[in-house]
């Protein structure tokens, strides 16, 4: 392919000085790619900014671009605009890539012509212990609607932005970004606006990617900081899904339902540790629009996270519910 760039590796970086030289050092493993890696330092404070620059004075193929700290959805769309690759990827700078991640996802994706290409992933817990899900090592290729079922039915399609790449002029075309200011769904919601818009997206059923496990994310305290904008977050995350499949793919209005109701499960167990938001009025109308499908629950409840007794437990009222989850935790 000459000089052609197949892929833009946009990496967004804050204060990851302790793992930011692993995650680079294993994208350049992937040698035979024609790639150029976009370092987006988002307001540093610690040596995360020199590392960024130690690579692009050494690799020309490198770039770095310092940006004021606006959070991870401004620098992923800080490195989308300026990329050139025929694909993106969008990898977190405290995880890792393997050798041969990107050559596999490029050759599927030609193979195809492939709008989007996933993967399956390994977790790094924090005592260093690897944990991979099971998976299959065959390739999976799947129609607009066939995507989206396996997205939102929880199948082989991950919510992560890093477990997949994208082509960049879908991306341009449909002026598809990060919605800026959230602090978590950005990957879902990015996604969700990615896949109604791809034609055909291909899954490679092997763990290409490790993640890692911080164990700030597994706090408490990591949410008490954060639940307002974990539930904002979360609802307009349903109402997006809720109208771009209206609109793109109503085939798929029941999977949105299915999702909806396993996230708001996950929602409700969060808000079940904040006694304080009991009340609240979100929370409320997430426990509603269960209890309007409580059916589907019955029907899916161990794939939506509930036991039959939990199910039948939501139609407590809002308040006495969630102690009962509080008081399974």
């Amino acid at each position: 392919m000459g000089n052609k760039i197949q892929l833009s590796v946009v990496i967004p970086v804050y204060n990851t000085e302790d793992y930011l030289q692993r995650c680079v050092d294993s994208v350049l493993e992937n040698k035979s790619v024609g790639m150029e890696i976009i370092l987006v330092d988002d307001g540093s404070t610690d040596s995360s900014p020199s590392i960024c620059d130690s690579y692009s004075s050494r690799f020309p193929f490198v770039k770095t671009v310092h940006i004021k700290n606006s959070g991870p959805a401004s620098a992923k769309n800080r490195g989308i605009e300026i990329a050139q690759g025929e694909y993106i990827a969008l990898t977190d700078s405290d995880d890792e890539v393997k050798p041969d991640m990107f050559v596999k996802m490029l050759e599927t994706a030609k193979r195809h012509n492939a709008d989007i290409v996933g993967c399956n992933y390994e977790e790094r817990m924090p005592d260093g212990t690897i944990h991979q899900f099971s998976y299959s090592g065959k390739t999976i290729v799947l129609d607009r609607q066939g995507a989206l079922e396996q997205f939102l039915m929880k199948g082989k399609i991950y919510t992560q932005c890093w477990t997949k790449i994208y082509r960049r002029d879908m991306i341009v075309a449909h002026n598809i970004r990060n919605i800026e200011g959230l602090k978590t769904d950005e990957d879902f919601i990015f996604n969700i606006h990615c896949l109604v818009h791809a034609s055909t997206t291909c899954v490679i059923d092997l763990p290409l990617y490790t993640y890692s496990m911080l164990p700030s994310s597994l706090s408490k305290a990591y949410f008490s900081k954060r639940i307002d904008s974990y539930i904002d977050n979360r609802l307009l995350n349903f109402d997006i899904t809720r109208r771009l499949v209206l609109t793109y793919t109503p085939e798929n209005s029941p999977h949105a339902v299915f999702n909806r109701l396993y996230y708001s499960n996950e929602l409700l167990g969060r808000i079940a540790l904040f006694p304080e938001k009991y009340s609240d009025l979100r929370t409320k109308s997430v426990v509603g629009y269960m209890r309007r499908h409580i059916l589907t629950i019955l029907r899916h409840h161990r794939k939506i996270g509930f036991s039959l007794a939990g199910s039948l437990m939501l139609l407590l009222p809002a308040k006495w519910y969630l102690r009962y989850r509080h008081s399974k935790i």
